[in-house]
């Protein structure tokens, strides 16, 4: 499962995406800004072992959320509920 402190303070996500691996499935965590747009954590869950480009887009999930301290933690809450789903 994992914890909101692992997931890192915004500012992160404005240089970076974070990646993790557990219970056998990885998740990929990113700022985008749409065009004329607010900026969103796009995030995605898929099955292992392979990384984000080497896996075929048909076996991931994805979710948007808002871009803020609270987004964050309802990213992490999806990305725990995607995990105990496919256990």
């Amino acid at each position: 499962m994992l914890s909101y402190d692992e997931v890192l303070n915004l500012n992160y996500y404005k240089k970076a995406s974070f990646t993790g691996w557990t219970a056998g499935k990885r998740f990929l965590i990113r700022r985008e800004v749409p065009e004329g747009g607010d900026a969103v954590f796009h995030v995605w869950v898929w099955p292992g072992p392979y990384i984000f480009d080497l896996t075929d887009d048909s076996l991931k999930t994805e979710a948007q959320f808002p871009f803020s301290n609270e987004g964050k933690r309802q990213a992490v809450d999806w990305i725990n509920a995607q995990l105990e789903e496919n256990e």
